[in-house]
């Protein structure tokens, strides 16, 4: 969804949309650069003195070492701080950070490479991803943490929420079946008890049948499952008024951008 339509949508319903797996994941990995950075130059000043900026360039690849100013400024993103952190451990890092802290680097590696190939996340690699930048930003003792927490502590409630109103609309669908079972044969067998009274059984046999049979097919009708909605209508998932079969407000943004490895 673009950034227009989804800001016409923010002021129509008054609330921003859900987040999107990909969204939560953009936001942590940013939140891990602020939060990384400062760690990664001191240490680095500390082993290099004058020379750290040159040993970190020392860690990228070559293509994107020539995107990068020279002197003592670098752009750093996540890509650069897991690359450095990784690739400069014994020489830099093991010395303020354990084997737990370095296995956590190579986790988010592999999970930011595939966030910059698009990948799609469910509920358990966001949290986990989520988890991991906590752990790291905990570990250097970086004030973006406390915001990571809470992007954690969000995502659980709405995890939560979304359960609660699964199973209680599976509960609801399983009531109102048994609902219209119970009406719908309440009514059949009292109209055909009232045909037997009227007219003799014998001449009224294929009428009850007829009678009986109307009710069980509008007993089927009732409880089959519904059909593919076609227009605008209220989404199960996050309860938004949608256009079509997939939700923009659910369903990662298909203009995020895309990084480069």
């Amino acid at each position: 969804m673009t950034g227009q339509p989804r800001r016409l949508a923010e002021s129509l319903t008054g609330s921003r949309p859900v987040q999107t797996p990909h969204e939560r994941v953009t936001k942590a990995l940013d939140l891990l650069s602020r939060g990384l950075f400062p760690f990664v130059e001191t240490e680095l000043k500390r082993v290099y003195h004058d020379k750290w900026a040159d040993s970190a360039r020392a860690s990228f690849r070559k293509d994107r070492d020539a995107n990068l100013p020279h002197g003592d400024t670098i752009k750093w993103d996540a890509h650069a701080l897991l690359a450095v952190m990784w690739d400069q451990w014994n020489t830099v890092f093991r010395h303020r950070l354990g084997m737990f802290e370095r296995s956590l680097v190579s986790e988010l590696r592999d999970y930011r490479n595939q966030w910059a190939h698009q990948a799609e996340f469910d509920f358990d690699d966001t949290f986990r991803i989520l988890d991991t930048v906590h752990r790291v930003l905990t570990a250097v003792s970086a004030e973006e943490s406390e915001q990571i927490q809470k992007a954690k502590d969000e995502l659980l409630r709405e995890q939560f929420r979304e359960e609660w109103n699964r199973a209680a609309r599976r509960k609801s669908r399983v009531r109102d079946k048994w609902e219209t079972i119970v009406i719908y044969s309440l009514c059949g067998t009292a109209i055909i008890y009232q045909i037997q009274d009227l007219v003799d059984v014998k001449k009224s046999w294929f009428l009850m049948a007829c009678v009986a049979c109307v009710f069980v097919y509008l007993i089927i009708q009732r409880i089959k499952p519904d059909p593919v909605i076609i227009g605008p209508h209220e989404c199960t998932r996050c309860g938004k008024i949608i256009y079509g079969d997939s939700c923009p407000y659910c369903e990662p943004s298909a203009s995020a951008p895309e990084a480069s490895d």
